[in-house]
């Protein structure tokens, strides 16, 4: 089943720590999270291999959090925030299984949430420069 965006899915994110030697650890752990860019380039780039996703939390912060409103209604456990920040990129393994699917008026808002974050212009600009200097670099090769 190939996860959609609006979708909330459980996926493993790998967790980096340290002991108290200094070595990395690292565990993966699942976590509900919201489907916003199935590699279409919606968010940040396009990339058919990936997606992006926002993780959800039960922990409230007005700056960077998103209230899901029929959170009871769509299956989840306890009320849920989506943390409105900088995606994470995730390989289609990593997904688990299926949760919820938000409304698409719920999406809407989470998109405008994350536009206001992201300067999605200047993340454009960047874009389309490093596809330049690609095919520049292909040429003189």
């Amino acid at each position: 089943m190939k996860a959609k965006i609006g979708e909330i899915w459980l996926v493993l994110i790998p967790i980096i720590s340290y002991d108290a030697n200094g070595d990395i650890n690292i565990n993966l752990q699942k976590r509900p999270c919201l489907i916003i860019d199935d590699g279409r380039g919606l968010v940040v780039e396009q990339d058919n291999r990936n997606y992006h996703i926002l993780k959800l939390t039960t922990q409230f912060d007005s700056y960077k959090r998103k209230l899901i409103k029929n959170w009871k209604n769509m299956g989840l456990k306890r009320k849920s925030y989506v943390r409105i920040e900088m995606p994470i990129k995730l390989e289609e393994e990593q997904l688990d299984r299926k949760v919820a699917e938000l409304s698409e008026h719920d999406l809407l808002e989470i998109y405008s949430e994350v536009y206001k974050i992201l300067n999605i212009n200047a993340l454009q600009k960047m874009s389309e420069k490093y596809e330049r200097e690609n095919k520049k670099e292909k040429i003189n090769n």
